[in-house]
């Protein structure tokens, strides 16, 4: 089969990955195995998180998808800020690493 045929071919699907603007604020943040960086690095990404959702609902040009996406990042980074609260209390109270274990 020439490759002209494959790219016009009906049958087979394409997965087309979106990547959105402040994604990659928030996979670093994911990624972080620092707990004392990962406090700057949630703020970082709600940061642009938030921007984005302001351009959202003022032009409205934002897919379901994004809004969606948007949404669970947001559940997500409020987690991880949650767990880097708890780090910083159990390091002040025993003195341990600030890597994740």
């Amino acid at each position: 089969m020439a490759i002209s045929q494959r790219l016009v071919d009906p049958s087979r699907e394409f997965i087309v990955s979106v990547r959105y603007s402040w994604q990659e604020s928030y996979h670093a943040a994911l990624l972080e195995t620092d707990w004392s960086r990962m406090v700057e690095l949630v703020q970082t990404a709600e940061s642009e998180i938030h921007k984005r959702r302001l351009e959202l609902s003022k032009d409205h040009n934002g897919t379901q998808e994004e809004r969606e996406a948007v949404v669970n990042a947001l559940n997500g980074l409020r987690v991880l800020r949650m767990d880097a609260a708890a780090w910083r209390e159990r390091r002040n109270l025993n003195g341990s690493s600030s890597k994740l274990c």
